[in-house]
């Protein structure tokens, strides 16, 4: 680490400063490259596996004799990497080397580590380690578990509940597939406008494996503010809410299976928490499904991007 001392030279003594850089292999050991471009030997946490100019954050320690090491943390990314997938394509089909993924932040992804076989659509749990995903195995289905004869003391029933978080929030409309409809940004329409057609849908990726069997006593969803100046904005509008079976995105439009539920909303509509049925929007949800909008007049919802809120869904059960 020739030189490294110097450079580190204000740091307190017993003090640390933690900074940024890039992964590098010499062929024969790994260094740490500078924002400037020096090499450094540096430590490493246990387990990293490093990527050839892969980016890494690292700790620079000094001791009180003015010598100085370094401790690579770990490396980082730009965005939080997706814990499960949908298989988009085996390649070559049948027995795969390489699979195709799309995360469940609708990113897609490509690797040749995996464990098991997999087919197009499954459903899969991702490890990352150097910046690729490794399928570790398929996210369970759903199983409905039939009702026994045998009576559980109240006592036992413990109650519980589970908060899906859209991780999509979208519109499709025939010409152009999803995310192509007015201003983008994944907010959500309904209705028809100038001759044409438009769904709204929330997504919440994979099936929750603990709602499996369970009695779904009550389900809230929240409808976000409304879009101004979308539609007859200074007038009420019927708004018609289903259950999709979709988890992410899918080709064309989602596949509505329950519903409708029909609520109106005033002009300079803020939000509200829905009621849906659980026994009408219960099975798709529990199975992974989304909620759609669809058909009525032509009114706008925003981005769960501009409100985190937007398209929550609380599932009240019980064992």
């Amino acid at each position: 680490m020739a030189g490294f001392d110097k450079t580190r030279a204000q740091i307190p003594g017993g003090g640390l400063g933690l900074e940024f850089g890039t992964a590098y292999w010499n062929g024969t050991a790994w260094f740490v490259r500078t924002t400037v471009g020096n090499l450094i030997s540096a430590r490493w946490l246990d387990p990293i596996q490093p990527m050839q100019d892969g980016p890494l954050v690292y700790v620079v320690i000094k001791d009180d004799y003015g010598l100085a090491s370094a401790l690579v943390l770990g490396g980082y990314t730009e965005r939080p990497r997706p814990s499960t997938g949908t298989v988009q394509d085996v390649i070559p089909a049948g027995v795969a080397t390489q699979i195709v993924i799309e995360g469940d932040d609708e990113q897609t992804y490509i690797t040749d580590r995996f464990i098991g076989s997999y087919a197009i659509a499954d459903q899969v749990y991702l490890t990352w380690d150097a910046a690729k995903p490794t399928i570790i195995g398929k996210v369970p289905s759903v199983a409905v578990i039939p009702p026994t004869t045998q009576t559980v003391p109240a006592a036992a029933v413990m109650p519980g509940s589970t908060t899906l978080v859209a991780t999509a929030s979208d519109t499709y409309w025939a010409p152009g597939g999803w995310g192509s409809w007015a201003a983008r940004g994944e907010k959500v329409y309904t209705g028809t406008q100038s001759g044409q057609t438009v769904i709204g849908a929330w997504f919440y990726g994979a099936p929750r494996p603990e709602l499996a069997g369970k009695t779904i006593n009550r389900i809230r969803f929240y409808l976000p503010a409304r879009l101004p100046g979308v539609g007859n904005y200074n007038s009420s509008a019927a708004v018609n809410i289903y259950a999709h079976t979709s988890g992410s995105r899918p080709g064309g439009d989602v596949s509505r299976v329950a519903g409708p539920l029909t609520i109106t909303i005033p002009p300079g509509f803020g939000g509200v928490w829905v009621d849906l049925d659980p026994a009408v929007f219960g099975p798709a949800l529990v199975a992974g499904g989304g909620i759609s909008i669809a058909g009525g007049p032509y009114v706008g919802f925003v981005s769960r991007l501009d409100n985190p809120e937007a398209g929550k869904t609380i599932i009240d059960w019980s064992a």
